[in-house]
């Protein structure tokens, strides 16, 4: 009893003095942030009545805010009417631009993916490219707002942008017309060999998640158990179709995504709600230019071993933004939470030198959730179980995509031969014709280049004609025989009836 009574009467000390403590490292923290802001609007008032030019008051707070939100993350800004306006048409999925997702690597405008059949597509651009230059203008620092109020416009007008590509030495300028921008989700799919589907996943637009289930359903129909689900190139989009593709292909409440951040009330589990397919093997294809919700798809995929990752480090775009209203007129985006694979790795990468926001498990190991307990990096962005450098197009080749001749040539060439079947081939008179043309266009180059690279332009050319004569299937029926990633993961399907095949087949890479 006495050592109650005592413990007792020192709980009832102890208790005010804690309060107290408590009290007082408030009342310093306050004081301190009351001292900033005193600080801060002492400069401002310094700079309205002493800076060498009059400046509004409204604009020097303005560019206050903006170069807080920059200091954080690329993502998080203060919008503008006008930038609010941009934020209603992106999500609209249909507007006048290029037709590419960009992302701030390094303080640099950089091509997360171009989009499918569009221009920036059409013009050979590719993921990784830095965009260092808007109508002779430098990008260094600029805000991706900015950047995208710069790069959109209505269709027909034209925009001229100077690109920094890597394993090139120059940086090169091309002028690019814009145009409305529709995107597709699955553009294609098909039966590639007996049992095995391919389904290419562009976006993750309103319904993608529908185009997949239907592309499957179709699939299976026609007898094929094992797929290949193509996410290259594929920027994003919709979180909730992010989870419906997903649900496909993994277990009911199998959890698919968590967004995690410093307000409890934002955090939440998504978890898959659908039967998935039986355990047939799927490979699914990335590389740098697959972002947001193609990492949602394949690091769940991955976490729950319900099938192989081949290709690239994806990019690494693991943020979630939240809208808050400011103003009858203006808006906060502010990075709020971060992406969650199944096994705990967050998807995001940051920048550490030039942003605030830092990975909470770049250093950190996982494991898959499956019974194979299979180790996984937690650095940002999905490393493949079968790990390839993206490979870029030629000098060459790139030359001619910047001039649009393989289209030009192509469509020509499909409207003189009305007699091509599939599985056409180009004879060797074709490719010299071509030559002559690219000369006559001014495209500079050796004879030895273009020998040296002949299948390549062969192929883009076939692609060419192809999609001229039978619209965007006949050009992906010509590509994928001849790309090396899908020829791979057909041949991985081909060794694997089950999902312990399928991960053997990986472990030999």
């Amino acid at each position: 009893m006495k050592k109650l009574r005592r413990y007792g009467i020192i709980m009832v000390a102890i208790v005010p003095l804690l309060l107290f403590i408590h009290g007082q490292i408030q009342l310093q923290t306050t004081r301190h942030n009351l001292q900033k802001l005193s600080e801060f609007t002492y400069i401002l008032q310094l700079v309205k009545s002493n800076w060498v030019q009059e400046v509004d008051l409204d604009t020097l707070i303005d560019f206050a805010i903006q170069g807080m939100l920059k200091s954080l993350d690329p993502h998080s800004a203060y919008l503008t009417p006008e930038g609010t306006e941009e934020l209603t048409i992106q999500s609209k999925g249909k507007y006048g631009g290029l037709g590419i997702q960009i992302g701030i690597r390094d303080g640099w405008l950089t091509v997360i993916a171009p989009i499918e059949g569009t221009p920036a597509d059409r013009a050979g651009m590719r993921p990784g490219d830095r965009i260092i230059k808007i109508e002779g203008v430098s990008t260094k620092g600029i805000t991706l707002q900015e950047a995208v109020k710069k790069l959109r416009g209505d269709p027909g007008t034209k925009v001229t942008i100077t690109v920094e590509r890597p394993g090139m030495k120059e940086p090169f300028d091309l002028t690019i017309t814009r145009a409305i921008i529709e995107i597709k989700s699955v553009p294609y799919y098909g039966v590639l060999e007996d049992d095995i589907g391919y389904i290419r996943l562009a976006h993750f637009d309103g319904g993608a998640a529908d185009e997949v289930r239907k592309a499957v359903d179709d699939l299976r129909s026609k007898g094929v158990r094992k797929f290949i689900l193509d996410l290259r190139s594929n920027p994003g989009g919709l979180l909730k179709e992010a989870v419906n593709v997903a649900d496909i292909f993994i277990g009911k409440d199998s959890l698919v995504v968590s967004v995690q951040g410093r307000n409890p009330s934002i955090n939440r589990d998504y978890k898959a709600t659908q039967p998935g397919p039986p355990p047939w093997p799927v490979v699914v294809l990335v590389d740098r230019g697959s972002a947001s919700a193609s990492e949602i798809v394949s690091g769940a995929i991955q976490d729950w071993e319900r099938g192989v990752i081949l290709g690239d480090t994806t990019f690494g775009k693991g943020s979630v933004q939240h809208i808050f209203r400011v103003t009858g007129d203006r808006v906060l985006k502010l990075t709020t939470a971060l992406y969650y694979t199944p096994s705990g790795r967050c998807i995001h990468r940051t920048d550490t030198l030039r942003y605030l926001l830092r990975v909470p498990t770049a250093k950190d190991t996982f494991y898959t959730l499956g019974r194979r307990h299979r180790p996984q990096v937690g650095g940002g962005g999905i490393i493949p179980d079968i790990v390839h450098e993206t490979r870029y197009v030629s000098p060459i080749v790139d030359k001619i995509m910047r001039k649009g001749l393989f289209l030009t040539f192509g469509a020509r060439y499909a409207r003189e031969h009305t007699e091509l079947k599939p599985g056409f081939d180009l004879s060797d008179d074709v490719l010299e014709s071509f030559k002559s043309e690219l000369r006559a266009h001014d495209v500079e180059f050796a004879d030895s280049e273009f020998v040296a690279h002949k299948d390549e332009i062969k192929l883009r050319l076939k692609m060419a004609i192809a999609e001229t004569k039978w619209g965007s299937a006949g050009r992906y029926e010509v590509w994928l025989k001849a790309d090396p990633w899908v020829n791979e993961a057909i041949e991985i399907l081909k060794a694997s009836e089950t999902l312990d095949d399928l991960f053997e087949q990986a472990s030999r890479y």
